[in-house]
């Protein structure tokens, strides 16, 4: 299992220190995308070089406004990224794909491009219905097939535990290699709690997101109090339910 992290603040590297053995991937979004600049703020100049040291997978944040983003000006955030390490001269400020916001995206347009190491995908459709996901034929006629993650739930912790969500949730038939879920909204859990939780949501997906953060257009924007007890139980701290 691994940790997608949506921060859209400045970048950081103390968890990947004290856990080496978790897979993060970062989602750098300097600006609701890559700035009208060539490059970023210098503290991001300076921070993602950072990220690669730890070898943390680095998407940059194109958001396609629900396809009501023009596609050349899509395309035109995706060369941006693109030609970070030649415009800033440090190949150290590379990203390793796309991270595509709101809705389908020309993932092809990353995928085919040859100045992303990986030329990895993710798009976040947001929340893929309950019963478009158990179709049985959805997996092999999906957009899913496009990316190499897809988010198929980003929303409250309460909205997950309803019964015809959680079920689909658990039921589908795509490759959880292929899936993240995200959850905000989350009440105060205990770390054995938390520890079910992430081990409800692996039967899911295997990238996942928890924040506690209630308030609308800032989930992300800062690290909740709960970010080190889940990178914790996504290392394998679960303190497990056993009779003590």
């Amino acid at each position: 299992m691994s940790i997608l992290l949506p921060l859209y603040v400045y970048p950081w590297t103390s968890a990947a220190k004290k856990h080496p053995d978790v897979d993060f991937t970062v989602v750098v979004n300097p600006c609701s995308g890559p700035c009208v600049e060539s490059v970023p703020y210098q503290y991001y100049l300076d921070a993602i070089p950072q990220l690669r040291q730890y070898n943390i997978r680095t998407l940059g944040y194109v958001a396609t406004n629900y396809t009501t983003k023009p596609l050349d000006d899509v395309l035109k955030e995706i060369d941006t990224y693109a030609a970070w390490p030649k415009v800033s001269n440090n190949t150290k400020l590379r990203v390793d794909g796309i991270f595509f916001d709101e809705t389908l995206p020309p993932s092809q347009a990353a995928k085919n491009g040859t100045r992303f190491r990986d030329r990895f995908v993710v798009h976040n459709p947001g929340l893929i219905p309950a019963a478009l996901l158990t179709l049985p034929s959805f997996p092999a006629q999906s957009y899913t097939n496009l990316s190499d993650i897809t988010v198929i739930f980003e929303e409250t912790f309460d909205k997950w535990l309803n019964r015809t969500t959680f079920d689909a949730l658990q039921s589908h038939r795509i490759p959880r290699s292929k899936l993240a879920v995200i959850l905000h909204s989350l009440p105060d859990l205990s770390k054995r709690v938390l520890d079910f939780v992430v081990e409800q949501v692996q039967e899911a997906a295997d990238c996942v997101f928890l924040t506690d953060v209630k308030v609308k257009d800032e989930y992300y924007h800062g690290f909740s109090g709960m970010f080190e007890d889940l990178v914790r139980s996504v290392d394998g701290g679960a303190e497990g339910w056993e009779e003590k």
